[in-house]
């Protein structure tokens, strides 16, 4: 063969090969979505502080569901196997700031790969107790039973994390574990030191997740817990200290009725109330919805918290009535009453961060918020 020939022979199949590697990502499914919720309103509070004043103020971290807006993507690779990735912003209407302590992508940021073994992803995602809460018929919204454990609705996230997770025929298991949570947070507020290079257990976390769902019931069972090490000023100060929680959870649906309820016991071995530590609390709820009309939903619910020994817990109740617009708008109408125990500072405001609408300990608060949502 000629080097004329030959040099033809090497370019035919070097420009094959270019038009295979340039075709190859055309012809692979891809999708990318952006989405979001803005949910937002005007509640009026009771009760506020020292001087047990009432206030009307626009909530800035949820209405019948938190505001966000974020960006999802798949890529199909063949094989069954797909890359995949979440962004997700929360942010507050009212000022159209950012939430989870001014962090761009707060709510969710992970890349991972998913197949018909499940899904393993890497980075700021969701512990499993919040995917394995189904009899939670309520929350996140404004007014609802787990104000008494706002853990459940914040809801938990857990930063330089690794998740696997499996779903098939109406069976979801989940494992998480992060190498250390949420070093943006206050310390007041959980936040932790983040990583640490010199201490195992340092601001880890991890979570697991066993959960059944058909049409017409669903159960779920979680283990969720958090090491210490934020230092002084935490809920967890040291490393060796935990804060476990063990939920179970479930609903029935009958018609245009569902009816929900859980229990979460909890070992909490930091601070929980001045001067009291390894203290045991026990949380249940029950709650339904129904549906009269396929425009109209109405929700209630009640909880109540007891913590061993210590007169820190408390009960709510929380109702909501909400008219859907559209599959994308509603407005609704909603209110709650949290009654707290003689040394409880539990609010009604599950809207508003900080401790702007804490009442006095033992004092019972109300709110009432009307609102409306809309799903992009």
């Amino acid at each position: 063969m000629t080097l004329k020939k030959e040099w033809r022979h090497w370019s035919v199949w070097f420009f094959m090969l270019l038009y295979m590697g340039a075709t190859k990502p055309a012809d692979a499914q891809s999708s990318v979505t952006l989405y979001g919720i803005i949910d937002t309103g005007v509640e009026y509070v009771t009760n506020i502080g020292s001087k047990r004043s009432n206030a009307a103020l626009v909530p800035t971290l949820t209405g019948t569901l938190p505001s966000r807006w974020g960006i999802r993507g798949r890529e199909d690779l063949g094989g069954g196997l797909s890359a995949i990735f979440v962004l997700e912003s929360g942010f507050a209407p009212g000022q159209g700031t950012l939430n989870q302590y001014g962090r761009l992508f707060g709510r969710q940021a992970y890349v991972g790969i998913s197949g018909r073994w499940g899904t393993l992803s890497f980075g700021r995602q969701y512990s499993q107790i919040f995917w394995g809460n189904p009899g939670d018929t309520l929350a996140p919204s404004i007014y609802a039973a787990a104000l008494l454990d706002t853990y459940l609705i914040t809801p938990p996230r857990t930063d330089n994390s690794i998740v696997y997770s499996f779903s098939s025929n109406g069976l979801s298991f989940g494992l998480g574990y992060s190498l250390g949570r949420d070093t943006v947070a206050p310390a007041v507020a959980g936040g932790c030191a983040g990583q640490s290079a010199s201490d195992w257990r340092a601001c880890k976390s991890m979570s697991a997740m066993l959960k059944y769902e058909t049409p017409a019931w669903g159960a779920a069972a979680v283990v969720d817990r958090n090491y210490g090490g934020g230092g002084s000023g935490s809920p967890l100060p040291s490393s060796s200290q935990t804060d476990t929680r063990a939920l179970l959870s479930g609903y029935v649906k009958f018609a245009t009725t569902t009816l929900g309820a859980g229990i979460e016991h909890r070992i909490n071995h930091g601070l929980q109330a001045p001067g009291v530590f390894n203290v045991n609390s026990d949380f249940w709820w029950f709650g339904g919805q129904y549906m009269p009309t396929p425009s109209l939903s109405l929700d209630a619910q009640f909880g109540h918290l007891n913590v061993n020994g210590n007169p820190v817990g408390g009960s709510v109740i929380a109702a909501r009535a909400m008219y859907l617009l559209s599959k994308r708008s509603a407005v609704y109408l909603t209110a709650g009453r949290m009654f707290n125990q003689s040394k409880a500072t539990f609010t009604i405001d599950g809207g508003t961060a900080g401790t702007s609408s804490l009442p006095m300990a033992g004092i019972d608060q109300t709110g009432v918020m009307v609102g409306i949502r809309h799903f992009f």
